[in-house]
């Protein structure tokens, strides 16, 4: 009997979420919940000034991110202020740097950044040529740094991704994250699978998909979908679109779709976020392990209130991140609604914790 294909070799790496997922988060989480392979950091946004903020600061400081890998994340749309940036945290001991062209909020895209950049195909081509050229005439002195991009499929369409992965191809991006959603979606509807799938397959760049992974199964099914779209024919397999090569010129496929031996390569990087934010344990169970109990729940709430009151300004500010949390743990519970209001409406801390401590009393985790 053929076993069935496993996924334990699957790299996860952990999205950014910006007010959420800084420092304290990721190190909360990586003790009570390890197998995340990579942390991306909330973006920095570096102007003119070429200053960071002190929240930047803080959350970029190695000594706030031992024990784990984190990938700091730069939103520009200028080179030179991109380089400052990218070469700042190079100095920090940082060994990638990720660039958001995925952001879709309207208040980054009015601005030509994140996502926003994204219709704009000649300044994006101009904005990535200025950052790889500005790498490679760096000084001996200063420390390598790979860069890998973050970022959806268009502005208004995702038929626009002909024409992003034509740029992509033209540069040595060491990871391309694709979120298979156009600016304009937001978070609305489903990720565009096909539109992945062709990223995926024209890539010359190693691909990591992103985008509505919320259990095991669906990290099972994207694989799958991938492994589809390439038609074995003979000894070797053959991709049922040619691949658009650093030239933007049809070219034969190489190791972007077939492996060494000559069979299809599989998708081996997926990054989570709202899924994990949900559900801390989410990681484990795509490895094999067991789901989320209460007990750990409770723990890892507890450390995080703890930690967030000792680094954020006020208990007001507190309870506001640990409501926005619970906007996503609350999916974990098959009957917490009820008790889910009593959080949100907790207006200081006793009503707070009063309300946590019956909830996860109360309520029963789906299963």
């Amino acid at each position: 009997m053929q076993k069935e294909k496993r996924i334990t070799k699957m790299r996860y790496y952990f999205a950014p979420l910006e007010g959420i997922t800084g420092y304290v988060y990721r190190n909360v989480h990586h003790r009570h919940f390890p197998g995340t392979d990579r942390y991306y950091m909330p973006f920095v946004a570096p102007n003119y000034t070429k200053h960071f903020k002190t929240r930047e600061k803080q959350d970029v400081a190695p000594e706030n991110n031992t024990g784990l890998t984190a990938v700091p994340q730069v939103l520009s749309n200028k080179a030179d202020e991109a380089l400052w940036a990218i070469f700042e945290l190079a100095a920090l001991g940082y060994e990638e740097v990720n660039l958001n062209l995925g952001c879709p909020m309207p208040t980054v895209a009015r601005k030509k950044k994140g996502s926003g950049l994204l219709k704009y195909t000649d300044e994006l081509d101009a904005y990535l040529d200025g950052v790889f050229r500005g790498i490679e005439a760096r000084t001996s002195d200063m420390p390598p740094v790979r860069v890998s991009v973050k970022t959806r499929l268009g502005t208004d369409s995702t038929d626009e991704a002909d024409a992003l992965i034509r740029i992509y191809n033209r540069y040595p991006i060491s990871e391309l994250i694709v979120h298979p959603r156009c600016q304009k979606d937001l978070y609305r509807g489903t990720p565009d699978q096909e539109a992945f799938l062709h990223v995926w397959q024209n890539s010359v760049n190693p691909v990591v998909y992103n985008g509505d992974i919320r259990t095991p199964e669906d990290v099972k099914k994207i694989c799958k979908a991938c492994e589809e779209t390439v038609v074995h024919s003979g000894d070797a397999g053959q991709p049922n679109r040619a691949v658009i090569g650093r030239d933007g010129t049809a070219k034969a496929p190489d190791r972007a779709v077939i492996g060494h031996s000559g069979t299809a390569k599989m998708l081996d990087r997926v990054m989570i976020g709202r899924g994990l934010l949900a559900d801390p344990s989410l990681v484990r169970q795509c490895q094999g392990g067991s789901p989320i109990t209460n007990e750990e729940l409770a723990a890892f709430h507890e450390e995080l209130y703890q930690r967030f009151d000792e680094t954020l300004p006020g208990t007001k500010v507190v309870l506001s991140h640990m409501k926005e949390l619970w906007f996503y743990m609350g999916n974990l519970f098959a009957d917490g609604e009820k008790y889910l209001k009593e959080i949100r409406r907790a207006g200081n801390r006793t009503q707070y914790e009063a309300a946590v401590r019956v909830m996860l009393s109360v309520c029963s985790l789906k299963r």
